[in-house]
């Protein structure tokens, strides 16, 4: 039976809402990065058992058209990326590179040193590659690393041990219907343990949904259901905050 952990990329609804029906967030550490006092106070606000990924500010790698390039800054902007991530108490690092860290590029080459520190930051490393990577080339190079690379597990094969899923939505309305989380679970159903993090248009619905679907949550009288007929593009309860809650 597969442990599902199931979240949202950033609070998309008040904090204190979302910690009380969901076990596990992602937070995008983009610019203006909180300060390491909020992401601690996020920290000790979380019920037990809460967990925090964490993605790497894009400052890591540097300019997007020559990423990488100077290697001092790149140790810096690793080890402050390190001291937010314990700040957060983060059990997941994400580092997402830039499509300049292409298969065979001098970027990649000074990516690989990265990926060997970063390893030591979180107690699970994932990378998710961006531009011409093909899955299962990521995966070999990852695995090199001790890393998981991200993916939809509804185009690519999760591992067996080990699944980072993000969900952009689908189809021009970018949403997930009842039929489509249930192949979703499926698609996880032999994976040791997932995360499973919804960045769509409905992803606070949709997240819920999904929880209650794979047991992680039990349903609750506030909830809205979803069904494969439901074609409203509108929910009010998917109010984001500030960019403070590290939301998108």
């Amino acid at each position: 039976m597969s442990s599902i952990r199931v979240g949202t990329a950033g609070f998309v609804v008040p904090r204190e809402r979302y910690l009380s029906r969901l076990r596990f967030v992602e937070i995008d550490l983009r610019a203006p990065v909180p300060p390491p006092k909020t992401l601690a106070a996020w920290r000790r606000a979380a019920p037990e058992g809460f967990v925090f990924s964490a993605v790497a500010p894009e400052s890591l790698f540097g300019e997007r058209d020559w990423p990488l390039r100077d290697a001092a800054k790149t140790r810096s902007e690793l080890d402050r990326f390190g001291n937010q991530l314990q700040a957060l108490g983060a059990r997941i690092a994400v580092l997402r590179s830039p499509l300049g860290v292409s298969p065979g590029s001098v970027a990649f080459e000074r990516f690989r040193p990265v990926l060997e520190r970063a390893r030591a930051l979180a107690p699970t490393l994932v990378w998710e590659p961006s531009g011409l990577w093909d899955h299962e080339e990521a995966v070999r190079v990852a695995e090199q690393f001790g890393a998981v690379v991200s993916g939809d597990p509804l185009q690519d094969e999760p591992g067996a041990a080990f699944a980072y899923a993000r969900m952009r939505g689908l189809g021009t309305d970018q949403r997930y219907t009842m039929g489509r989380l249930e192949a979703l679970a499926e698609a996880l159903v032999d994976v040791d343990e997932a995360f499973v993090v919804f960045q769509s248009q409905q992803a606070w619905r949709e997240a819920v949904g999904f929880a209650k679907l794979v047991g992680e949550i039990e349903a609750s009288g506030d909830d809205e259901e979803l069904d494969d007929d439901d074609v409203d593009g509108s929910d009010d309860d998917d109010e984001e905050e500030d960019d403070e809650d590290g939301s998108e």
